[in-house]
């Protein structure tokens, strides 16, 4: 029963890993995937990339991104009509892309519905959150068609803000997110029931080979899920597997059980720590590729 439910918290933590630990969004997810459409549209190739999007939109007709390229490749063909739709599509599909809200209302400026393409702006501003300039400079040019210098003017400056940060800073900046996140709130109820077992592999186990292999994995797994918050969740399953050994089980009657199970808990709690930094090292190494 015991290596049944090893078996089981590890491949919940695989399935964990596979779903949840990739920070970036879905979007940002299918742009990679679909890199070469994309490559295509960026060199004007628009008649490749449309083909390209057009096969990826009837294997994958839940992509918000095969649907936006589509639309854009329309749009290169001057089919605006049908760029118009897909783009639509691609909004309705997934929300949070701000790059779909952006584009969408770039159609609505070249149509001169400035009212319209002001809102689409003001929701890719708001997905956005500061990672990108392009909102702001395309609000800039509704705004002075709508003859609002001084609001145009303050998106131009902000654009230029965002643009100088991430040159300097390599990358795009992102607003501050809060320390504690639904992803670090999940995390910690993972550590909750990883300490359960490894105190259940502490009392049951007949050497320390199986304990110290699964405070390994699952340390592991937290440094991979939380690269940068690591520390914490790993600080968290030695406080909470040390208070629940100490706590809620009895100690053995014989000097040499009470030995074997002295050197798991303690030789687990150290191998936490060291574990978690390989996993947070792992997956900083992964994102460096």
């Amino acid at each position: 029963m015991l290596e049944l439910l090893v078996v089981a918290t590890f491949f919940g933590y695989i399935y964990y890993l596979r779903n949840y630990a990739d920070l970036r969004s879905k979007s940002e997810k299918e742009e990679a995937e679909f890199s070469p459409g994309v490559e295509m549209y960026r060199n004007g190739r628009f008649e490749e990339a449309y083909w390209y999007f057009d096969k990826k939109v009837k294997e994958k007709p839940k992509s918000c991104i095969a649907y936006l390229y589509r639309g854009l490749t329309q749009k290169g063909r001057g089919n605006v009509p049908e760029a118009f739709n897909d783009i639509q599509t691609a909004v309705s599909l997934d929300d949070e892309a701000f790059i779909a809200h952006l584009e969408f209302g770039k159609l609505y400026l070249e149509a001169n519905d400035l009212e319209t393409a002001l809102s689409k702006f003001n929701k890719a501003i708001t997905k956005a959150e500061e990672t990108s300039p392009a909102p702001y400079h395309w609000r800039g040019q509704a705004y002075l068609k709508l003859n609002r210098e001084t609001e145009a003017q303050e998106d131009f400056a902000t654009e230029k803000r965002i643009t100088e940060q991430s040159k300097s800073n390599g990358t795009a900046p992102r607003s501050s997110a809060p320390f504690l996140d639904k992803k670090l709130i999940a995390s910690m109820v993972m550590v909750v029931f990883t300490s359960i077992l490894v105190i259940l592999v502490v009392k049951k186990a007949e050497s320390v080979h199986l304990p110290y292999l699964v405070a390994v994995f699952s340390a592991i797994a937290i440094g991979f899920v939380e690269p940068h918050k690591g520390w914490l969740l790993a600080l968290m399953q030695c406080i909470v597997v040390l208070s629940g050994y100490f706590l809620f089980t009895t100690q053995p009657e014989t000097t040499s059980g009470r030995e074997l199970e002295n050197f798991s808990l303690y030789g687990s709690v150290i191998l936490t720590f060291v574990a978690s930094f390989l996993g947070g090292f792992m997956k900083r190494a992964l994102n460096m590729q």
